[in-house]
């Protein structure tokens, strides 16, 4: 995971928060949510996750459509969700999953 933050930083993501969902639901282990400036940016975070991934190889399970405000992309234990602000003010998804332990990847 450190690495996937490395790749989104580098690319400029914007408020990068891990979830670790294990202990609260009993199908998914981990959500990373962040922020885009611009659907534009959104699909270049997405492009640049999905290289690192290929290059570790591992490949996507699933993905939505890049030319929306909210892309999800899925590598099985880690499911990745990349906001707009906007989108991701109304969704809060980190409200949802309140009752799951942030990690900290410095």
């Amino acid at each position: 995971m450190k690495g996937c933050k490395k790749v989104l930083d580098d690319t400029k993501a914007i408020d990068i928060v891990f979830l670790d969902l294990r202990e609260v639901n009993s199908y998914l282990d981990y959500f990373l949510i962040c922020t885009g400036n611009s659907i534009l940016h959104c699909k270049a975070l997405a492009r640049e996750v999905h290289k690192y991934f290929l290059d570790m190889g591992i490949k996507e399970r699933s993905r939505t459509t890049t030319n929306s405000p909210w892309i999800v992309l899925d590598y099985n234990d880690i499911i990745i969700h990349i906001f707009t602000k906007e989108t991701r003010e109304f969704y809060q998804l980190e409200r949802l999953w309140a009752d799951a332990r942030q990690i900290e990847l410095d």
